[in-house]
């Protein structure tokens, strides 16, 4: 859910989020409910099938730009290949995933050096190192924690990668595994962490994870879980085009990576599951109060955000 709470001054008045949403939805009964399945507790993620790089996102950790866009940004240059660590022309270097949310829809955007089908005339066991899944966790727990008691979810988006689900989609009661032993990769992310330290040059040279830090505890440091290795299917994606992510105000021009791969999914499997967070729309007779009340608490975000 988008956080409008503000980092304010001595000086600026202080709005608690129960204040705003009060004041901003004091309705009658009989009005709609928005539902939010991106709320403060959400992290998203995703690694390559051979845990040469990673990203991660943490909702709300960053602030949500004016098309409802958040971003997570990872190093751009921990990305292995071999010995070789970051530097141009990288295959696996991972430089940003983005998330929006809209009424119906969940938008994903993934900027990186390697496209959509992966990397071809490798090592692994069928010559291809592509993407792994990518998961979502909507509860307040760990990875490891989430996966052993079936609260997360995933996406196949990458038709060429070795996950053990059937169709590219969403995915409930997930469980992830490893296939990096298949794809001549790192069997932990210790392993990962050690190599780019070891090898990494120049600038922002250091193993990271966009939000997380690559050390992090959210994640089980001994394992490296990428793929689904089972789950219930919720519903397919929809690949989007460069003038669609336009169109949904996506900054194509923000990150160096090579490719940007992008889709969306209905997220109405995920509500059905209790994931998702109800929130009473504004009456129409309060609707220019609140918008009014929404962009000034927004300025007073920009303004004195640190």
């Amino acid at each position: 859910m988008l956080n409008y709470t503000a980092k304010l001054s001595i000086s600026a008045p202080i709005i608690s989020i129960a204040t705003l949403w009060g004041l901003l939805f004091a309705t009658s009964e009989s009005a709609q409910a928005a539902t939010f399945a991106l709320n403060e507790d959400t992290t998203v993620d995703t690694f390559t099938e051979c845990i040469n790089d990673g990203i991660a996102l943490q909702v709300d950790k960053n602030s949500v730009d004016e098309s409802g866009w958040q971003y997570a940004v990872d190093s751009f240059n921990d990305g292995v290949d071999g010995l070789q660590v970051g530097g141009s022309g990288n295959p696996y270097e991972i430089h940003s995933l983005a998330l929006k949310e809209t009424e119906d829809s969940i938008f994903v955007a993934i900027n990186a050096n390697m496209s959509l089908t992966g990397v071809d005339g490798t090592s692994a066991e069928d010559g291809n190192i592509g993407w792994g899944d990518l998961f979502f966790n909507f509860t307040d727990q760990d990875f490891t924690t989430a996966n052993n008691q079936g609260d997360l979810f995933g996406v196949r988006f990458a038709g060429t990668n070795d996950s053990l689900v059937p169709n590219l989609g969403l995915y409930g009661n997930v469980t992830a595994i490893s296939t990096t032993d298949i794809n001549s990769g790192f069997s932990s992310l210790t392993d990962y962490n050690q190599r780019v330290n070891d090898f990494c040059q120049g600038a922002d040279c250091s193993p990271s994870l966009g939000d997380l830090p690559a050390d992090t505890s959210y994640f089980d440091q001994s394992q490296s879980l990428n793929t689904m290795g089972s789950g219930e299917f919720l519903t397919s994606l929809m690949y989007l085009s460069e003038s669609e992510l336009l169109a949904a105000g996506y900054d194509l021009n923000r990150f160096d990576g090579e490719h940007t791969i992008a889709f969306k999914f209905d997220k109405s499997g995920i509500c059905d599951r209790g994931y998702c967070t109800s929130v009473p729309e504004p009456s129409a007779g309060l609707g220019l109060a609140a918008l009014g009340l929404m962009v000034g608490v927004s300025q007073l975000r920009k303004r004195y955000s640190a």
